[in-house]
């Protein structure tokens, strides 16, 4: 990543740290590495590669409104929960219903706040807006990008490849 860093003449980051074994783990890592003047923490996967700038612009200008903002997709499909047996118990109102993404953008003070709070159990919070949910905080959604795609299987990296081609 440092060399990364050089290639591009990026000098508005701060020297990489190593990762932790779990999301979290290495949130709070970064996290711990920040100048105390920093009010500010934006979290982006690195699983994500296709991240636009001007998405990291709206998610900084809307959580300075509110405090905490996390990106996402409103859900466009049926969404139904089910028993272990796979019954469906019920369908969820997809009106209300949001595919998360990042960038999340948080007020440092509440997401230590949270993490603090969160102690051991940090490791269970699926993403860091749930975790400053949990510790009573609002978080507000804002939309994402579709082209925003996580890397998680090589069916992942074919669109997202073909996503960065038709940005060109």
């Amino acid at each position: 990543m440092a060399k990364l860093l050089r290639q591009f003449r990026i000098t508005k980051a701060l020297p990489p740290c190593a990762g932790g074994a779990s999301r979290s783990e290495s949130v709070a890592r970064g996290l711990a590495r920040l100048p105390a003047r920093a009010k500010w923490v934006l979290i982006h996967d690195g699983a994500r590669p296709c991240l636009r700038p001007a998405l990291v612009a709206r998610a900084v200008q809307a959580a300075r409104r509110s405090g905490a903002v996390a990106c996402g997709l409103p859900a466009s499909v049926t969404v139904k929960e089910t028993s272990r047996t796979g019954r469906v118990r019920r369908t969820l109102n997809r009106e209300r219903l949001w595919f998360v993404q990042t960038p999340q953008v948080f007020r440092r003070d509440w997401l230590e706040a949270a993490m603090r709070r969160a102690g051991r159990r940090l490791g269970r919070f699926p993403d860091d807006a749930s975790l400053v949910e949990a510790a009573g905080f609002p978080v507000t959604m804002i939309a994402g990008d579709p082209l925003n795609v996580k890397i998680t299987t090589s069916e992942d990296l074919r669109l997202a490849e073909a996503a960065l081609r038709m940005r060109r």
